[in-house]
């Protein structure tokens, strides 16, 4: 026996077994990486974290003053949506942190001026002179300080500049000051009041409620005047409190509406105050500031001077520009003396009567807006963050001066890494604003749209670009939302009926063997998925462009819709779950839908909040109705019709008010879906106004019909024979048709063939007025 060459070969092959093949590194196409529009290099820049896939984020809060509006929706959804698809597409772990200002000059002055008005509404007792004498001095005053610019004499003859204002007078005011229609609505308004007041007291009505209509029709220039006679005489510490508190409990309820996630810290201005103080005595120490007169000021040209920082990173373009200066300097601070240069601002400010104050090492003073955000943020992030956000119209000069207080601290060149403007929002082509009448709080825009079609609208718009919101516009959002409910209502109910087959999706053939649903369909649209997957990734990497990606979105639901179409019910239930569950996946990114829906939006009632009972018990109700319907047409031995009508009933008025759809179907079997019952009434709406149209139309034509009918029977009463008999003739023939005109010259033959098609045709209708009488 040979057992060497075995023996051999059995330990080669062991130890080639022991070797392990050689493996072949694969290769990806996908080289997207996300990049942000940073306001810093003004380009999209890769987003590259500081520390791994831990995100620092501070977004600028609001100024709790008064109500928030779509401006603030803007900034607000736009961030949210940015923050979502970093947190859940993205997968990054970001600390999201915002602050609420509640100590600013338009605070302190609203405060004041509600408190006043309030004072003197309760103190007024009767209409006199004396208070149709203040309010007219009131009025007065305001005219001469609010248009001293564009109409200094217009309270001179308040009637005369009205009469003769142009839509270019108008215009040419606004370039100089954009409140100039504000402001003289408000006067003209006070100007009626006034007026009426004083003929009420030349007809001797004084009471108590004229006097408080005459103070409320003024409120706009009287709480001016108020203020600027008794603002130094408000001091308790409360007054200056409830204002920011009220109107901060109403952003946090308008977040909430909007369904934007709250932020994981929030701070506020009012409980920093030590460290604002000991964050502008190091910006004094690093010789970036300087106090005067009680109040500390940032040295911009020191700042800009100096080797290692430059000022107006954001928007070195508008460096100087006074009118942003004063206007981030606030209202109460234009007093302020001591500046060295009027490009310094102000970090903490010298407090005046009627002023809420801290003690601090420079006396009792406020804290100036731009540092709150710099102290807030510094003290949750520390020296350096990944991101900080605004909107565009906050870049100068609150957030250069934030960088520039903070840096300044600090001694870095860099505090944030990536900053990300909102852009403005305008309203049918113009700035919101409340002279334009186009101003729209956020609780007036949820009474007219859902939260749902106010995210798609801002989706369907790049976040950083100036966005115009236009009725006319959310069109498109309507159409597509119900495309979007459509898709999900169609696909759950295919679904159901799927595993409800009794093969569980397969198909049988003729041979009893069964065969798969995978075909050239279910593959293609597997790929246009993995397509539009890849689409949508390379749209949120190029600075989170929602707008495209809601566009690759749709495109996937038109070509999902069409495998529908086609495939009747012969579909791949896991294809189509695929699809419906992935755009699923992406509208929860983007904060669509909740998390509790595997496909599609959650219904408008919770589960969690009713009891089965409640959700079942309407349906079960009509259920319970169309069995006793049915029994009772059996009993009666009804036609079929009567059955059929009622089976119409159940699907057109029953379902629909339950918000069931019932789609026949070519096979006999109803596609059930669950769609908005408000949708369903209002498909049902459209669909009786087509028929009534339709009805509208064949009843008119019939109507049309009886009179050309009524018209040839009252012709047709006279008999052909008789038709021609009068004096434009002297002949005639048996049949009464003329053969000799009045002249006794014969009729030509040409004119005696006219004559007979005539004579023709009145036999015809004659005969139908005979045939008629007969009937009668």
């Amino acid at each position: 026996m040979d057992s060497t060459p075995r023996t051999n070969m059995a330990t080669t092959t062991e130890k080639e077994a022991r070797i392990q093949p050689e493996w072949y590194r694969p290769s990806s196409s996908n080289t997207a990486t996300l990049k942000l529009y940073n306001s810093l290099t003004k380009s999209k820049t890769e987003f590259i974290p500081k520390n791994g896939r831990q995100v620092t984020w501070y977004n600028c809060g609001p100024t709790v003053y008064d109500a928030s509006h779509m401006g603030h929706a803007r900034t607000y959804l736009a961030m949210d949506i940015l923050r979502r698809i970093l947190e859940d597409y993205f997968h990054y772990d970001v600390l999201f942190v915002q602050n609420i200002t509640d100590i600013d000059d338009k605070i302190i002055l609203k405060a004041r001026q509600e408190h006043l008005f309030s004072q003197r509404e309760a103190d007024t007792k009767t209409l006199d002179a004396a208070l149709v004498n203040e309010v007219q001095q009131a009025w007065t005053q305001y005219a001469q300080s609010k248009l001293s610019e564009t109409a200094p004499n217009a309270y001179q003859d308040w009637e005369s500049f009205k009469s003769r204002l142009t839509a270019d007078d108008i215009a040419k005011a606004l370039l100089i000051d954009e409140k100039f229609k504000m402001h003289v609505a408000a006067l003209d308004k006070a100007y009626a009041a006034l007026k009426q007041s004083t003929d009420l007291l030349q007809r001797g009505e004084s009471s108590k409620e004229e006097a408080l209509d005459l103070i409320g029709k003024t409120k706009d220039v009287y709480c001016v005047y108020l203020d600027k006679l008794h603002g130094h005489t408000v001091t308790d510490p409360k007054i200056f409190r409830d204002i920011p508190a009220f109107y901060e409990a109403a952003f946090f309820a308008d977040m909430e509406a909007l369904g934007i996630k709250a932020p994981d810290v929030q701070t506020r201005v009012s409980e920093y105050i030590p460290e604002i103080t000991e964050y502008v005595q190091k910006i004094i120490a690093n010789g970036y500031a300087y106090e005067a007169d009680q109040s500390v000021y940032f040295d911009t040209a020191k700042y800009d001077n100096s080797q290692n920082h430059q000022y107006a990173k954001l928007e070195p373009s508008s460096k100087g520009n006074m009118a942003l200066v004063e206007d981030g300097e606030g209202s109460l601070g234009s007093k302020l003396q001591g500046k060295r240069s009027p490009n310094d601002f102000a970090l903490w400010k010298k407090s005046k009567p009627g002023e809420p104050s801290w003690n601090s090492p420079w006396g009792p003073g406020r804290p100036g807006w731009h540092i709150e955000c710099s102290v807030m943020a510094s003290a949750v992030l520390g020296d350096n963050m990944d991101i900080h956000s605004g909107g565009i119209d906050l870049a100068f000069p609150h957030h250069d001066n934030e960088l520039a207080q903070s840096e300044a601290y600090y001694d870095c060149k860099q505090w944030v890494n990536y900053f990300l403007h909102a852009g403005h929002l305008h309203v049918e082509g113009q700035k919101m604003s409340k002279s334009l009448k186009n101003f729209i709080t956020i609780q007036e825009a949820l009474q007219k749209y859902s939260a749902r079609q106010l995210r798609l609208y801002f989706l369907l718009k790049q976040w950083n670009a100036k966005m115009d919101f236009k009725e006319s516009s959310m069109q498109e959002v309507y159409n597509l939302e119900s495309t979007l409910n459509n898709f999900f209502a169609n696909v759950k109910a295919l679904l159901r009926d799927v595993r409800n087959e009794p093969l569980r999706g397969a198909d049988e053939r003729p041979n009893g063997l069964l065969t798969h649903r995978f075909r050239a369909e279910e593959k293609g649209l597997m790929q246009t998925l993995a397509l539009k997957q890849q689409a949508v990734h390379e749209a949120l990497c190029d600075s989170i462009d929602t707008a495209r990606a809601m566009n690759e979105i749709s495109e996937l639901v038109s070509a999902a819709n069409i495998y529908i179409s086609k495939g009747g019910r012969k579909l791949n239930a896991h294809v189509l779950n695929k699809v419906a569950t992935w755009i699923t996946s992406m509208l929860k990114v983007f904060g669509l839908t909740s998390n509790g829906e595997a496909i599609g939006f959650p219904s408008t009632a919770s589960a969690g909040q009713v009891s089965t009972e409640e959700i079942a018990m309407p349906y079960l109700q009509a259920l319970s109705s169309f069995r006793d319907n049915i029994r009772q047409l059996a009993i009666e031995k009804k036609p079929h019709v009567d059955f059929l009508r009622l089976s119409d009933k159940l699907r057109d008025d029953d379902m629909v008010a339950l918000g069931v759809s019932l789609d026949d179907q070519e096979d006999g079997k109803a596609l059930v879906k669950l769609v908005p019952r408000e949708e369903l009434l209002k498909a049902r709406e459209a669909k009786l106004a087509r028929e009534a149209e339709r009805e509208a139309k064949k009843k008119a034509n019939a109507d049309a019909n009886e009179r050309k009918r009524l018209e040839r029977l009252e012709k047709g009463k006279v008999a052909p024979t008789e038709m021609f008999r009068t004096d434009e003739y002297t002949q005639w023939d048996e049949n009464g048709i003329p053969t000799h005109d009045m002249a006794g010259e014969e009729v030509a033959k040409s004119r005696r063939k006219k004559l007979q098609k005539e004579w023709d045709m009145q036999n015809r209708l004659h005969q139908e007025y005979q045939a008629h009488l007969k009937q009668i």
